[in-house]
Protein backbone atom coordinates (compact mmCIF):
# COMPACT_ATOMS: atom_id res chain seq x y z
CA UNK A 1 0.00 0.00 0.00
CA UNK A 2 1.49 3.48 -0.91
CA UNK A 3 2.38 5.73 2.03
CA UNK A 4 0.30 8.48 1.13
CA UNK A 5 -3.01 6.17 1.50
CA UNK A 6 -1.63 4.66 4.33
CA UNK A 7 -1.70 8.17 5.61
CA UNK A 8 -5.05 9.47 4.34
CA UNK A 9 -6.34 6.10 5.67
CA UNK A 10 -4.91 7.03 9.18
CA UNK A 11 -6.30 10.94 8.94
CA UNK A 12 -9.71 9.51 8.18
CA UNK A 13 -9.86 7.10 10.77
CA UNK A 14 -8.98 10.14 13.49
CA UNK A 15 -11.17 12.77 12.36
CA UNK A 16 -13.91 10.11 12.51
CA UNK A 17 -13.56 8.94 15.51
CA UNK A 18 -13.32 12.57 16.79
CA UNK A 19 -16.76 13.72 14.79
CA UNK A 20 -18.03 10.65 16.08
CA UNK A 21 -17.35 12.06 19.61
CA UNK A 22 -18.82 15.33 19.66
CA UNK A 23 -21.72 14.17 17.58
CA UNK A 24 -22.43 11.42 20.14
CA UNK A 25 -22.29 14.69 22.63
CA UNK A 26 -24.18 16.70 20.95
CA UNK A 27 -27.08 14.43 20.40
CA UNK A 28 -27.13 13.23 24.37
CA UNK A 29 -27.49 16.76 24.97
CA UNK A 30 -30.15 17.69 22.89
CA UNK A 31 -32.03 14.66 24.28
CA UNK A 32 -31.35 15.29 28.13
CA UNK A 33 -33.21 18.55 26.69
CA UNK A 34 -36.27 16.95 25.00
CA UNK A 35 -36.62 14.62 27.86
CA UNK A 36 -36.49 17.42 30.17
CA UNK A 37 -39.36 19.57 27.81
CA UNK A 38 -41.46 16.08 27.47
CA UNK A 39 -41.54 15.85 31.78
CA UNK A 40 -42.99 19.80 32.23
CA UNK A 41 -45.48 19.50 29.75
CA UNK A 42 -46.45 15.99 31.46
CA UNK A 43 -46.29 17.00 35.04
CA UNK A 44 -47.38 20.95 34.29
CA UNK A 45 -49.54 20.76 31.19
CA UNK A 46 -52.69 19.30 33.23
CA UNK A 47 -52.19 21.30 35.61
CA UNK A 48 -52.18 24.50 33.74
CA UNK A 49 -55.55 22.81 31.43
CA UNK A 50 -57.69 22.29 34.27
CA UNK A 51 -56.60 26.35 35.95
CA UNK A 52 -57.75 27.53 32.69
CA UNK A 53 -60.70 25.09 32.48
CA UNK A 54 -61.65 26.33 35.78
CA UNK A 55 -60.69 29.77 35.24
CA UNK A 56 -62.99 30.75 31.95
CA UNK A 57 -66.12 28.81 34.26
CA UNK A 58 -65.88 24.98 34.32
CA UNK A 59 -65.98 22.25 36.56
CA UNK A 60 -62.40 21.25 37.71
CA UNK A 61 -61.11 18.04 35.79
CA UNK A 62 -59.74 16.43 39.03
CA UNK A 63 -61.78 16.40 42.68
CA UNK A 64 -59.63 17.30 45.21
CA UNK A 65 -60.00 15.45 48.32
CA UNK A 66 -61.49 17.27 51.45
CA UNK A 67 -58.62 17.66 54.51
CA UNK A 68 -61.05 17.81 56.78
CA UNK A 69 -63.55 14.68 56.51
CA UNK A 70 -65.48 15.85 59.60
CA UNK A 71 -66.35 19.51 58.66
CA UNK A 72 -65.20 20.94 61.67
CA UNK A 73 -64.10 24.69 61.76
CA UNK A 74 -60.47 25.46 62.84
CA UNK A 75 -60.28 26.43 66.03
CA UNK A 76 -58.74 29.88 66.38
CA UNK A 77 -57.58 32.11 69.51
CA UNK A 78 -60.25 31.76 72.06
CA UNK A 79 -61.94 28.53 70.95
CA UNK A 80 -60.04 25.73 72.69
CA UNK A 81 -61.69 25.62 76.03
CA UNK A 82 -58.23 23.12 77.07
CA UNK A 83 -56.15 26.62 77.79
CA UNK A 84 -55.46 27.21 81.05
CA UNK A 85 -54.65 30.98 81.74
Amino acid sequence: MNNFLALRDEDIASFTGERQAVVRRKVERELRTAEFIASVVELFGPVMADTLNVMGGGEPMVDLDDDDPFNDEPLGPGTNRDIIR
